[in-house]
């Protein structure tokens, strides 16, 4: 089965050209998860990319209950790529899913959230030798200034945010006394939780593989 026609569904190809076939292949491959779990999704896109003969999918989906699945994927064709982030992304809403049948008070309707000055800076790596040399000063060469919205979550929530956002932190705060809080993917692959006002780290175990293969 499909998705919904009225469902804002944008595909996108770099560096090739898009037939209606994969389009169509893509579509009611998408679909068939998201009907398979139960979820609407406000809007999907899709991009894909071709470069030195092999593909690149990255996959995006916006839930109506403000959850993000993002995943990449990669294979010789256009359809494996894709096939492959949609796994990804499956295994995310698998697990979101089980999350959701546990704890039915995760989701809500009324978030608290503020939006605060991100400034982003270029990192020396990224210097052309000819900016090397040149002295800035106590200042750092700013990238961009954007926004990051802080969101009031249960530290619960935020990992559920972290594992589905495929993000490598998420900055919030703590539905229990609104101090700021940090989780974040560790080296070892397990996830952290950085609590300055009740001054500890948290490491919580990452979920085992026998789950994911569920």
């Amino acid at each position: 089965m499909g998705l919904e026609v009225n469902l804002n569904i944008k595909i996108v190809g770099k560096n090739i050209e898009l037939g209606q076939s994969f389009q169509a292949y893509s579509t009611d491959k998408i679909g068939d998860v998201l009907q398979k779990y139960g979820y609407d999704a406000v809007s999907i896109q899709i991009t894909l990319e071709k470069k030195f003969g092999n593909f690149k999918a990255k996959l995006k989906v916006y839930l109506k209950n403000k959850i993000e699945l993002d995943a990449t994927g990669r294979g010789k064709n256009a359809n494996t790529s894709y096939d492959d982030a949609l796994d990804h992304v499956e295994k995310k809403l698998r697990r979101y899913h089980r999350r959701m049948k546990n704890h039915r008070n995760f989701e809500s309707k009324n978030v608290t959230s503020t939006n605060e000055p991100l400034r982003i800076y270029q990192s020396v790596g990224n210097l052309g030798e000819d900016e090397l040399d040149i002295n800035y000063g106590d200042s750092m060469p700013v990238v961009a200034e954007l926004s990051y919205k802080i969101e009031e979550l249960t530290v619960e929530q935020a990992v559920i945010r972290l594992e589905l956002e495929n993000e490598s932190c998420i900055f919030f705060r703590n539905a229990s006394h609104s101090g700021l809080n940090l989780v974040y993917y560790r080296k070892d692959g397990n996830i952290g939780w950085i609590d300055p006002r009740g001054s500890r780290e948290k490491t919580l175990t990452k979920p085992s593989n026998s789950l994911e293969n569920c």
